[in-house]
Formats: C-alpha cells, structure tokens, sequence
C-alpha cells in the first residue's frame, strides 16, 4: 500500500505522518508498534496506570483508552471509504469522550486486551483493502481523507503517544510516585497480535512505496 500524499488527509494529521519510520509497510507497523507498547508497559506497576505527569494531563489508562477510542472511529471511517461510501463522516472530540471515559476499575492488562482486539479489526481491514480502494477520497470531520491516509494516521497517532509514554509517563519519578513491585513475566499484559489469515491479492508485507 502506497503512503498518502498531501491533499489525501487533513493538515493537522501531518505530525502523525512525520514520525513514521521510512519505507515500511503498514502492516508491519500495525503489529509492530502494538508489541512495542505490550513490551514497554509490561512490567509497569500496576498503580502507575494512574499516573499524569502534570495537571489536567491524560493518565495512562486515559491514555489508552484515547488510543482504543482513537483506532475504532478511524477504523470505521476507513471501512466506510474502502465500502465506497459517499456520507460524509463527523469529527468526535477526544476531550468530550474523555469526560465520559471511567477507568477507575480498569487495569493496564485489561486495557490491552481490549485494544489487541482493535488491532486485529484494523489488520483484517488492512488485509482486504485493495490498493484501489486505498485511494478512495472520502470526507470525514470536514476535510477529504483516503483510506490508506487513515491506516497510517493510525500507525503515527500511536507512535505519538507511544513516544510521550516514554518521556513523559514512565520516569524515575513516575516510579517513585509510586514506588510498588513490578508485575511478574507471568502477568501477560495481552497476547501478541496475530497475523490475520492472508486474504488473495494482498501483499502488505513487502516494504511500501513513498508515495
């Protein structure tokens, strides 16, 4: 699948695009950056998935409930597109959703399990999505997107996050802010995304071609 081209998504989605790594196909950095945050967020104690680095900042768990949040309305755009579908789509505010959001009785582990399955969704739409209609221009909050843009807006909305997780939330003070033993290997903080079986015509896992 061909990387988007300008004029294929809206202006404010080019930070996400910019953080992409080079030459590597979607699909790769679908499974990829999720088995990078499974491993990252292992061993963290639990109690850290309540911790902000600063007022009126996301926690972890909020964090991840953004991502899941974030990954379903973009997959369901991207289905609509590759579907043909000539509705324009809303634009959802995170900020409104937070509000409503409660993790209180959630754990990092169940949080990621939810989000594996996510996942898997948006790489069996990958799998059936034909470079044809990668190209589709839909609309979607107001502005003309494709559905091979939405893939890869996915991809860097995680990284994103992924890398302010690293600098920001998981610090020396985060930990001593909460200073409890770390989970054990045993405690699987969700099972690897498995690869979805090949449908014909697919080849994603070749690198992908700037576009």
């Amino acid at each position: 699948m061909k990387r988007p081209k300008k004029g294929e998504y809206a202006p404010f989605h080019e930070m996400y695009l910019k953080v992409l790594p080079k030459r590597l196909a979607a699909l790769t950095l679908l499974r990829r950056t999720f088995r990078e945050t499974q491993q990252l967020l292992k061993y963290v104690p639990e109690a850290i998935g309540d911790y902000t680095y600063a007022p009126r900042k996301w926690t972890i768990k909020q964090t991840l409930m953004h991502l899941i949040d974030f990954e379903r309305v973009f997959s369901f755009r991207l289905l609509s597109f590759m579907r043909a579908d000539r509705i324009a789509l809303p634009g959802f505010n995170q900020d409104f959703w937070m509000e409503e959001v409660d993790v209180s009785n959630r754990t990092i582990p169940d949080l990621l399990k939810e989000w594996k399955l996510v996942r898997e969704n948006t790489i069996y739409l990958l799998r059936q999505c034909t470079e044809k209609q990668s190209a589709f221009v839909g609309t979607a909050s107001g502005w003309k997107v494709t559905p091979r843009a939405l893939f890869f807006i996915i991809i860097g909305h995680h990284i994103h996050h992924l890398n302010i997780l690293r600098e920001k939330y998981l610090t020396e003070e985060a930990f001593r802010a909460f200073p409890s033993e770390p989970v054990g290997a045993k405690d699987s903080r969700a099972e690897p995304v498995e690869d979805a079986p090949a449908l014909p015509g697919n080849s994603d896992d070749v690198p992908s071609v700037d576009a």
